[in-house]
């Protein structure tokens, strides 16, 4: 049986640039006149770059019919050493050689169909049936730093291989978000509603810069979806994830940026209060986090290179996090999927208590899906259908597989996150959280509990 919790009430709200608000008829429209409407344009902030030092780019997408904005970040793994700065896969930083100029509009290929933004995060679909932001103006901030957008330095790193040359990287992510605000901002006024938000490193970056965001471009609401890049708290006695933000921090020197910030010494002894801070200095915010339980993405990201199991299969740290993907637990091991699943549920027991302390802050937490691991739910669920069908299903029912798999029962019906996203945009009622409590999916048997864990079946579903 799923339960969920009533947990949070603030206003709504949403920005961007042009045309007339539905809900406020006598807004003064923006002076900025795009060069068109409803497609793609790319913009190159000054002096903004990517890891290898090429020009960063963002897009926009302008509409006619609001003056509510969406501002996305984009996900991508994050690196912070040779060995991950360098490497290739889901979890290594991702476009460090630059972000192209179709970045938008060729984003990638699914089953040989070319596929745009809009399709792989839904959230940028122009269709009513697909999205509650489908008439909104639209601002794709694409990832390129390694950095989760909060780095502002440029580093060296070295090899332990002396015969491989030494790698220059740019972690430019928070410099590059400061940048694109100095040029949204003058084509961005009288916002009536703003949501930012983000996938996975999207999600983090999202976060982070939420703040800065917000304060620039000054929205009558404000909004935070971040859509499976948690920030959990990190100094409790279950805490997970501070081995991986203790090294970020050093490798991205982000005390430097958090200095800058009122509340930048409680968020430096802690990452995570800065879910807190931030509903705390926006109450009439609304607040919102997805994931996944199963999440075998994020996950590893988090505890690979940092934990590993002894003998007695209990899980113990490792000593510093210093060595390649897999040396700690590995990904197809049985054992360590359920170690790492065990990681993430102390992590997220934290977190929901974070959450469920203020009203402002909600979440929407499912238990599994297949596509990309379990990870993003903005992303569509190419991966919930056969192959053979994912034409069809693509061209001929978009709006039911753009959140396929994202489901769960609210108690008194079965909604998805395109249902959890129009709750988080309704300031006429309270901002509510779910938790899905019942296991479910292909590694259903791998799940850290007593009536669910089965060693052997485990084994089974883990095979590649």
């Amino acid at each position: 049986m799923t339960k969920y919790t009533i947990t949070s009430i603030a206003s709504l709200s949403f920005l961007i640039t042009w045309g007339c608000d539905k809900e406020d008829p006598d807004v003064v429209e923006a002076g900025f006149v795009p060069s068109a409407f409803g497609e793609w344009l790319m913009y190159e902030p000054p002096d903004a770059k990517c890891a290898d030092g090429s020009p960063y780019r963002f897009f926009v997408n302008f509409s006619d019919q609001s003056n509510n904005v969406v501002i996305f970040f984009e996900g991508g793994g994050a690196c912070w050493d040779y060995a991950s700065c360098s490497a290739d896969g889901a979890r290594s930083a991702a476009n460090r050689s630059g972000i192209s100029e179709t970045h938008a509009t060729v984003y990638t290929s699914v089953s040989n169909l070319p596929i745009s933004i809009s399709d792989v995060y839904p959230i940028f679909r122009a269709d009513e049936d697909v999205t509650p932001t489908y008439n909104w103006n639209k601002v794709f901030v694409p990832y390129c730093t390694g950095d989760v957008y909060t780095g502002s330095v440029d580093v060296m790193y070295s090899s332990a291989d002396s015969t491989k040359p030494d790698l220059p990287f740019s972690h430019r992510g928070r410099d590059n978000v400061l940048a694109m605000l100095d040029m949204l901002e003058p084509m961005v006024t009288n916002i009536s509603k703003l949501l930012v938000g983000g996938c996975s490193a999207g999600g983090v970056g999202a976060t982070f810069n939420y703040d800065a965001i917000r304060s620039r471009l000054n929205p009558r609401f404000g909004y935070l979806l971040n859509d499976s890049g948690p920030i959990f708290p990190s100094q409790e006695s279950t805490s997970r994830s501070h081995l991986l933000y203790a090294r970020a921090r050093k490798a991205w020197q982000l005390d430097q940026t958090l200095a800058q910030d009122p509340n930048g010494d409680e968020v430096m002894a802690d990452f995570g209060a800065i879910n807190t801070v931030l509903a705390e200095r926006y109450p009439d915010d609304r607040l919102a986090i997805t994931y996944f339980q199963l999440d075998y993405n994020f996950s590893l990201y988090s505890y690979e290179r940092f934990y590993t199991r002894d003998e007695d299969d209990l899980i113990i740290t490792l000593n510093d996090g210093s060595g390649l993907f897999g040396v700690g637990l590995d990904e197809f091991d049985p054992k360590d999927r359920t170690a790492t699943y065990q990681l993430w549920a102390d992590d997220t027991s934290l977190l929901r208590a974070q959450y469920d302390s203020l009203d402002n802050l909600g979440y929407y937490m499912p238990f599994y899906r297949t596509t990309s691991d379990s990870h993003c739910l903005i992303l569509t669920g190419f991966e919930e259908v056969e192959p053979s069908e994912l034409p069809q299903q693509y061209f001929g029912n978009f709006p039911s597989l753009a959140w396929m798999g994202t489901e769960l029962d609210s108690g008194t019906e079965t909604i998805n996150v395109k249902d959890y996203l129009s709750l988080l945009l309704d300031n006429t009622s309270p901002l509510q959280s779910f938790f899905e409590d019942e296991a479910e999916g292909q590694y259903r048997s791998c799940v850290p509990q007593p009536e669910y864990y089965d060693e052997a079946l485990c084994a089974e579903a883990s095979q590649p």
